[in-house]
């Protein structure tokens, strides 16, 4: 580990710092849901104390930390919540982005999430999904009136001034429950780090449906809500979706 690798009595200072962290990280991430608690640790666990302890570069060891819970099955929320309650512990509020990134990194290089089109974190399809999706709507539109006729675009935008950690882990609950909300066959893709859209069957009772969702879900994370009439044209309705998925100042 670079500068600590100066002498036995360096190396056992950090060890021994790299122990008072690990025993209130592991009782914290225990009280906030981890179960079975002997699952908690691996090694990769002591590199994020270590690297800590020593004043390093914790990316290396959040990515191993990632990786290593990706193969035990541990899921992505729990994982990112695993980090923070290290960061409680270390005395952060909240945890630096770089590191959420660097083990949603590794988790995904452990195994999860690779050959599909969803979105790691969220759960959700990403946006080349709905590109597609809405493709298929305007198939035809030659002979007939596209399907697209009979869809909205439903799209759910969290508050771009939210903390890059903060607007991570409201994503992540949101998307679980968005694909909980819309149970019939509708798309829920994820188009930037800060908005979902959803493609729907239009009719009488989507006006309620929408204000269920913004009076709930939404309501909870501080996400509004609107929708759109799908365009008369496959053209429009791309040009609809580039100006969707481009951010905004902040996300």
């Amino acid at each position: 580990m670079g500068e600590i690798d100066v002498g036995a009595g360096a190396r056992g200072r950090v060890v021994r710092r790299a122990r008072e962290l690990r025993a209130p990280w592991g009782r914290r991430s225990r009280e906030e849901g981890w179960n079975p608690a002997e699952d908690w640790w691996t090694p990769s666990v002591d590199a994020v104390c270590e690297a800590h302890a020593c004043g390093g570069d914790l990316t290396g060891a959040c990515t191993r930390l990632g990786e290593a819970r990706a193969r035990s099955g541990v899921g992505i929320g729990r994982a990112l919540t695993d980090l923070d309650a290290f960061a409680r512990v270390a005395g952060w509020d909240p945890v630096p982005f770089h590191l959420v990134l660097a083990l949603a990194e590794g988790w995904v290089e452990g195994g999860r999430g690779r050959n599909t089109c969803q979105d790691p974190l969220t759960g959700l399809a990403g946006e080349e999904y709905l590109r597609t999706r809405v493709g298929e709507l305007y198939r035809g539109a030659n002979e007939t009136a596209p399907a697209a006729f009979g869809h909205q675009l439903v799209v759910v935008a969290l508050d771009p001034s939210l903390d890059p950690w903060r607007r991570t882990a409201r994503m992540i609950v949101l998307g679980h429950e968005l694909r909980r909300f819309f149970t019939r066959g509708e798309s829920v893709c994820l188009v930037s780090r800060g908005r979902i859209a959803v493609v729907t069957r239009d009719g009488p009772g989507l006006t309620a449906e929408l204000d269920e969702l913004r009076e709930g879900i939404c309501w909870d994370h501080g996400a509004a809500v609107w929708s759109v009439p799908m365009p008369g044209t496959h053209r429009e309705a791309a040009s609809l979706l580039d100006g969707l998925g481009r951010p905004r100042r902040g996300e």
